[in-house]
Parts: C-alpha cells; structure tokens; sequence
C-alpha cells in the first residue's frame, strides 16, 4: 500500500469525529430553542363543520387553550365518572350559581330528595366555570374540572344574550362534542334543573339526540315541539360528533344568539343533511315553567327555565322542590 494511501485511511477517523461534533450541536441547537408542544381541547373538537373533515382539526371558534395535563384530567375525570356503559351525567356552574344557597347547592340537594337517585352523582361532572365555582364544586362534590377561558368574567350573573352569556351557553355545545369524541355519551343538565326521578328512563334507545322541551305538542318525534337543551342527550356516534359540528359553526350565521335558539333555526337542516333522529322529551316527565304541569307521580325533573334572573329563579324552584318533598312523604314513604 502506497504511503498516501495510509496517511488517507490515519486521517479519516479524525474527519468523520469532526463531523460528529457539528451534528450533535445542530441537534441540541434544535431542542433548545424550538418551542414547547402544547395543545388545545379544541384539537379534538374539530373545525365546526360538517362532511369528512378530520376531528383533529383545530377550531376557529372559542378555542380554550387547555394545556395537554387539563385535557388529559378530563378524559380522566370521564372515566372515573362514568357508568359501565359509558354514560356521564354534566352541568355547568359560575361563581353566582355557585354562591352558598344558590342554585349548585339545590341541584345536588335534589338528588338526596329524589326517588333513590343519589348513586347518579357518582357519575356526574360539574364543570366550573370561574375559580370561585370550582373551589366550591370541590368542597361539595367528587368530580370537579375548571373550564379555563382566556376571554370574559364567566363568574357572575349574565345577561340575557349578552357576550359573556353567549360564550357560557356556546361552552357547553364544545364540551359536549369533546366528550362525544372520547367515546363516552353525555346527558347534560343545567344546574336549575332540579332531580326527582332517573330522567334517563325518558330517553328512546331509537334516537340519536334527545332533548328536553318548551312546548310540547304531544308527539316525541315533531319538530315543531319547541326545545330545550337544559336536559340533552348524545350518543358518541359519528353522525353526532358531525351534527355538533354543524351546529357550532351555525353560531356564525347567527352570532347574537344562543345555542338553542340556532338549533331551533337548524333542525330541519340536521334531520335533512344527518338524518338525524331526535326525540323530544314531554314536559309532563321532563318539567318546566314554560309548559308547567306538576305532576309528581311522573315528574323526573323541573327545570327552572322561563324565569328571568337568579333571584326569581331560586324563589320560583324552591317552592317547587318544597311541593315534591310534599308528595314524597305521602306518597313515597320507605
């Protein structure tokens, strides 16, 4: 072998060594100074429309930058919550709903006033929406999680319509769609609903979404039945997860209007684009102040709906719980 030959082979080693030391310090470069990975909740909440956009898609609307550790305490919080079938039970409180003797501390009342229902708060998930709501969810109540926003004081009192009340009643249409996508399926309830009986006893294997009513005209099945969605329930199916979609990116054509008011503009477009199956709850089992019929033999909730304002809403529900603790000691003595 030729001299030039060798001191080729001596000096090789030395080169690739160098070349080593460039690529190492390009990586740690790279690690360094790249930003960290974060993720919204709204990444599996999709973009709001419908068709086969993937689920993954990162939504324009009311996004809330939830780190990874909060949406992994969600998903976790669902399946300690959950029944064996993978129902959950979900309300929403603020600090005002929240308050000593307001109205969290009278929905969780009802259950322990209800027909044998109080295993049913095993598996419900109070979502507070302020810090103040969430302390007090955590005082009273196993599953607690804290809906953090960016934008808007969602602790106090809202007004009807206005800004901060359109994003407190849109939240929940997001969550509903995140928990859908987990595969788990929801009843949701508002916090003055109050609980005599199990409502799910009311909900037709047959229907896709089923929700609570206004006005009912006597046909489960008609859409001229004027909803409500302080009781709502979903089955984790894709056609849902589609329609929730649809009906959050709705809230664009109509953006000083709340999520029930846009599904009633859209029903008809949900049944003809999904063929989407609802039902729709008679008053008579799922009970209100806009169509009230107080029947208790039959009642399973009373939603204190068509009462403006905190004040009157507390004073109006508690003269109806104090009727069923009436009828219960009569009628439903153990």
């Amino acid at each position: 072998m030729s001299s030039e030959s060798t001191n080729k082979s001596e000096k090789r080693p030395i080169y690739h060594y160098v070349i080593g030391i460039i690529f190492l310090a390009a990586v740690l470069l790279v690690c360094v100074f790249s930003p960290p990975i974060t993720r919204s909740i709204d990444r599996v909440a999709g973009d709001g429309h419908g068709g086969n956009t993937p689920i993954s898609t990162i939504g324009e609307m009311g996004k809330l930058h939830t780190k990874v550790s909060l949406d992994d305490n969600f998903a976790l919080m669902l399946q300690k919550a959950a029944m064996d079938d993978k129902r959950v039970i979900l309300t929403e409180v603020n600090e005002a709903f929240a308050a000593p003797n307001s109205m969290l501390d009278l929905f969780l009342e009802s259950f322990h006033n209800g027909d044998n229902i109080t295993y049913l708060l095993d598996h419900l998930i109070i979502v507070a929406m302020d810090q103040k709501a969430f302390e007090k969810c955590k005082s009273v109540h196993r599953h607690c999680y804290l809906h953090e926003q960016l934008a808007g004081d969602l602790s106090s009192e809202k007004a009807y319509l206005s800004k901060d009340y359109l994003d407190l009643v849109w939240s929940k249409v997001r969550l509903w769609q995140f928990i859908l996508e987990q595969g788990y399926s929801f009843l949701f309830t508002d916090a003055d609903a109050m609980w005599f009986r199990d409502p799910f006893r009311h909900i037709s294997i047959y229907a896709d979404l089923t929700l609570a009513t206004d006005v009912f005209y006597g046909n489960p099945e008609d859409h001229n039945n004027m909803p409500n969605t302080g009781l709502v329930f979903a089955k984790p199916t894709k056609k849902n997860i589609e329609v929730l979609k649809y009906w959050r990116e709705a809230r664009k054509r109509f953006p000083t209007t709340n999520e029930q008011t846009v599904y009633d503009k859209i029903k008809h477009e949900l049944v003809s684009k999904f063929q989407l199956k609802v039902q729709y709850v008679s008053t008579a089992y799922w009970g209100n102040f806009c169509q009230p019929q107080k029947d208790f033999s039959k009642l399973a909730t009373f939603h204190a709906c068509c009462r403006s304002g905190l004040t009157i809403k507390l004073d109006h529900i508690k003269s109806v719980i104090e009727e069923w603790k009436m009828y219960k000691s009569i009628y439903l003595k153990s």
